[in-house]
């Protein structure tokens, strides 16, 4: 799937970002004020004046952002500078706004990695899976806590016995609800995965999602990529309501945002291999 821009509305638009980390590293404050920038440029860009904005976190083992955020909404205290959080009617997700009572919906998932060496989003579900059970064992338990079962493209990893692996998946007629995801960190010049022809031809839906890197650079880049659907979100279910969209094969999804140029994506892949031998020493 090569992304593209998505097609112009002149009604009500949802965007989406399906694959979003805040790290430590970043500034809470200028993640959310650039994530809502970014969801707003794109919407001008398709005409569209009115929009909902979605955040899906995955968030990994040592994150839990979106518990201290809820919790934060629970006792009415407000840790991100000039955003205020509020509660929806599901637990799964917030809505956070700012000085000018514009929002975006904040939705709870992590990122588990399975006894394959495959990651799984577990998206709008606040369910936490350890790593290392099975593939199909992690997404049927997914499924069963009403998340979004999510295989993310990364780099290499959808290559030899693990490409094999997600082949055959895909053409399980046995497995749930099954999404990929796209990130903007698949560089430009490759072509699409054929994982991501696969997936199209058995009609699973492609999701995608900035996947931003734990660098401070990478504090601007949530809502740049990911996917528009026009029509409005429940605002009091947003995560149940965006989930039955998704599931719904009459739905309009459109991938919108940039891959990755050239000297960015191997700039980016040489500073994550610094960051692992770091990890490794410490």
């Amino acid at each position: 799937m090569t992304t593209s821009t998505a097609k112009a509305y002149s009604d009500p638009l949802i965007l989406a970002d399906a694959h979003t980390h805040i790290y430590d590293c970043f500034d809470p404050s200028a993640f959310f004020n650039s994530a809502f920038n970014n969801f707003e440029v794109l919407s001008r860009q398709q005409g569209s004046e009115a929009f909902q904005a979605v955040l899906f976190l995955t968030e990994t083992r040592s994150e839990n952002y979106f518990e201290q955020l809820y919790q934060a909404a629970q006792d009415g205290s407000n840790p991100i500078a000039g955003w205020s959080i509020h509660l929806t009617e599901e637990d799964r997700s917030l809505y956070i706004t700012n000085s000018a009572h514009q929002g975006i919906f904040l939705v709870a998932g992590s990122q588990i990695v399975v006894e394959e060496d495959l990651e799984v989003l577990a998206l709008a579900t606040t369910k936490r899976l350890p790593d290392g059970l099975p593939l199909a064992n992690v997404i049927h338990q997914v499924v069963d806590h009403e998340g979004i079962p999510t295989i993310p493209w990364g780099f290499g990893k959808w290559m030899g016995r693990r490409g094999k692996i997600l082949s055959e998946l895909l053409q399980d007629d046995r497995v749930p609800s099954l999404f990929l995801g796209d990130n903007s960190g698949r560089p430009s010049f490759w072509s699409d995965p054929p994982h991501f022809k696969q997936a199209i031809a058995r009609k699973i839906r492609i999701l995608p999602g900035t996947d931003p890197l734990p660098f401070d650079s990478e504090t601007d880049r949530a809502g740049r990529f990911g996917f528009a659907v026009p029509g409005s979100l429940d605002v009091k279910r947003p995560a149940a309501h965006l989930k039955q969209l998704l599931l719904d094969p009459n739905a309009q999804v459109q991938p919108y945002g940039a891959l990755e140029t050239p000297f960015r994506f191997f700039r980016n892949q040489v500073a994550m291999q610094i960051v692992k031998r770091t990890r490794k020493a410490s």
